[in-house]
């Protein structure tokens, strides 16, 4: 959390009563989303050997900061039909699972995607349809084939599939690739990573080259020849233009120092999304919050935290004003800034043996402010409290966000970290933290 310097305890006083005599949110009735999936995924772990649970992994168009919400919702449901479904399918043996809006077996034999509405019995019917032992090892051997035949051609430190396309569709992207005859090997390539994808978009790394599977092999080859320093410099070019022509107002107005345009995106749309954002900043009602990063997304206009948002390149200025006008003051941001400070003070080292944190990314202080202060009056209600090992920390995350909905489903920290929506309310909580209340007399 950034610690901002300032001297409102006057004020923070009165901020702490009304923390504490309201805990209404936006978020409503959804609040408990995350907290459900979090249960949901322990149980997958524990009796299905489940180690990885992701919602919507591949979506690229969001929408706005609120249309998360009934993404996360639809997660539930679709994680709800799965546990049902793999009662009745043990042994479907997996291990990485997306709730997507299809059925897809991708990335080997224990990795798939299942429709986040699909119906308990579908999903048993695709759970059971899989390929005998036989089947999967004679699928392997031919990748393991067409790898090996294009390792003599083409030099590259890394080649693998996305796990957005099937198996049948991986194999069919290396046997394109496989077909590639270049007069050389391809030995001096820039690249050092092709993936096999649905398509040949950019990546964010500018030395990973994208080949769709159903690419033609003379297709691929031209690709793959292309100059990496030459396409980058190009755009980088382009992105300088816009750097010059608007990052001095940016400063002055916004104090925005970091602004980015996502890869895909063409120069002529990087710099529609600069002048739109341009041109609200003009209005004071932006110029009074805190910009920490500005990202030019093609899809979404996200509000991620007190100060880095997301914002779609052709939103017009009117709508980036609306939109952006949710975020806090300044003076707002600092004095829940400070009062969470303050109540993480209070907090420390209390018999219940477990420490909040407030999570680093997409957590506004208001909302870490409030979880602090729900979990000070959980440890004043449940003296006895005493969490069972070996948990040792309780991270607040904001549930009604989907990619921290998926960071806290998927921490490597989770064998120590409770993790919990920051938009929890009392009664929430506590039911939520008596899940992990160590027995009496241990």
């Amino acid at each position: 959390m950034n610690r901002l310097k300032t001297n409102l305890l006057a004020v923070a006083a009165l901020t702490l009563v009304s923390l504490h005599s309201g805990s209404g949110t936006a978020a409503g009735a959804d609040a408990s989303a995350l907290n459900q999936l979090l249960q949901d995924k322990a149980i997958l772990e524990k009796q299905h050997g489940i180690k990885s649970l992701e919602c919507f992994p591949f979506i690229k168009g969001i929408g706005f900061t609120e249309d998360q919400i009934p993404l996360i919702k639809n997660c539930r449901a679709g994680t709800r039909n799965l546990k049902e479904a793999l009662t009745q399918a043990p042994d479907a043996d997996i291990q990485t699972v997306g709730i997507s809006t299809r059925f897809l077996r991708t990335g080997g034999f224990h990795t798939l995607l299942v429709p986040w509405d699909a119906s308990t019995d579908n999903m048993v019917e695709f759970l059971k349809k899989n390929k005998n032992e036989e089947e999967k090892k004679e699928f392997l051997e031919k990748i393991h084939a067409l790898k090996r035949s294009i390792a003599q051609k083409i030099k590259i430190e890394d080649l693998y599939c996305g796990l957005e396309i099937s198996n049948e569709q991986c194999l069919t992207g290396y046997q394109n690739l496989a077909a590639v005859n270049p007069e050389n090997s391809l030995k001096k390539m820039q690249w050092r990573e092709i993936v096999i994808s649905a398509d040949h978009g950019p990546k964010k790394d500018p030395y990973t080259l994208a080949l769709g599977f159903n690419s033609p092999p003379q297709e691929m080859l031209g690709l793959l020849q292309k100059d990496v320093n030459q396409i980058w410099s190009v755009k980088k070019r382009g992105y300088e233009e816009i750097q010059a022509q608007f990052s001095p107002s940016f400063k002055e107005r916004l104090q925005l120092e970091n602004f980015f345009c996502e890869p895909d995106l063409a120069p002529e749309e990087c710099q529609q999304g600069a002048l739109n954002l341009f041109q609200a900043s003009e209005k004071d009602v932006l110029q009074e919050k805190f910009w920490g990063r500005v990202t030019i997304d093609r899809f979404n206009t996200i509000i991620k935290d007190d100060f880095h948002v997301t914002l779609r390149y052709d939103l017009p200025p009117v709508e980036v004003i609306k939109h952006f006008s949710q975020k806090p003051s300044r003076k707002d941001a600092t004095k829940n800034t400070l009062m969470a400070e303050k109540l993480e003070g209070r907090s420390k080292n209390n018999s219940a043996g477990l420490r909040g944190v407030c999570d680093l990314e997409g957590l506004r202080s208001e909302l870490c402010a409030r979880a602090f202060q729900n979990f000070i009056d959980f440890l004043k209600k449940n003296q006895d409290y005493h969490v069972v090992e070996p948990w040792t920390n309780l991270m607040f995350v904001d549930g009604t966000q989907l990619s921290r909905v998926n960071f806290a489903l998927n921490s490597s920290s989770r064998d120590t970290y409770i993790y919990v929506d920051a938009n929890t309310n009392l009664k929430e909580m506590e039911d939520y933290l008596m899940l992990f209340k160590a027995k009496e007399g241990k």
